[in-house]
């Protein structure tokens, strides 16, 4: 596929946060090994959802949906070439629906020895407060079994992650956040430089691409929105060495790329519409 730099930098990846990596696109959706710039081979995928199959377990995703809940491709648009869409029927509480990169027990990405880039690009039909709990980055690979993302309390469960979540009283506003097992949730709450990174709007049609920037030396995890790193140089998006180093930070465990959605009341509907993911990791 013939790609101008004009939309790499726009609807697909930011050349900012991938660089020294081969662009995603060097990638396909089932992980393949690529040459980063620097001459070291990476591990990773790129999926810009020109086919999917919905039936969990084929293919390389699991997925996760209760009753009434969808995980489907959408019509093309002039825009955007592949969309995938994740609903929330809200027919009954706590309604779920999750995606999660390679079959259920595959995580092949740990924060520790080196360099990692992940970033996706959605749109969020809905941005009311006290509705739905949202996701996405990197988890453990368990997490796509009921209530192992998000218990019904609308807190992350007690699993490993790394990414952005939109919490059940925020307003489509996401915060950086990061978990290890057994040990205290940190977003925006907890650190001011991770709080309302990204803000969605209530649309089908404008997307925001969400990313992170994993440095293995000197150590440092980059929280990336539409490209750039949000807070500028007074308060970057940025964890230092020593929050890697802390028993909060995820990295003893293996994760995979996930997105998941969960309701609260059954009046609950939401449909996210991710229009493409990609992650790798040099070896």
């Amino acid at each position: 596929m013939q790609l101008l730099h004009e939309n790499i930098a726009s609807r697909l990846f930011s050349p900012k946060l991938w660089r020294g990596f081969a662009g995603p696109t060097a990638f396909n959706a089932n992980g393949s090994v690529a040459t980063g710039a620097s001459g070291n081979p990476a591990f990773g995928f790129f999926d810009d959802f020109l086919s999917f199959n919905e039936t969990t377990l084929v293919g390389p995703y699991a997925n996760l949906k209760t009753a009434g809940c969808t995980i489907s491709k959408v019509a093309d648009t002039a825009t955007r070439k592949g969309i995938l869409s994740i609903v929330l029927d809200g027919d009954t509480d706590n309604d779920e629906a999750i995606l999660k990169w390679g079959s259920t027990l595959s995580a092949p990405f740990l924060l520790a020895n080196n360099d990692l880039v992940f970033e996706c690009c959605l749109s969020l039909s809905s941005i009311a407060a006290s509705k739905t709990d949202i996701a996405v980055g990197l988890g453990q690979a368990d997490m796509i079994t009921t209530d192992l993302l998000f218990t019904d309390a609308d807190v992350l469960a007690d699993k490993n992650f790394a990414g952005f979540v939109k919490l059940y009283a925020e307003a489509g506003v996401f915060d950086g956040a990061y978990k290890a097992d057994g040990q205290t949730y940190q977003d925006g709450a907890t650190k001011t430089k991770l709080n309302a990174l990204a803000t969605f709007t209530a649309s089908s049609t404008t997307y925001i691409k969400l990313g992170m920037r994993y440095h293995a030396q000197p150590k440092s995890l980059e929280f990336y929105v539409n490209g750039s790193i949000p807070g500028g140089t007074t308060a970057p998006a940025r964890l230092t060495a020593s929050e890697l180093d802390a028993a909060t930070f995820p990295d003893d465990e293996f994760l995979a790329p996930i997105i998941g959605l969960k309701g609260g009341d059954t009046s609950s509907a939401l449909n996210v519409q991710l229009d493409w993911w990609a992650c790798a990791q040099y070896e």
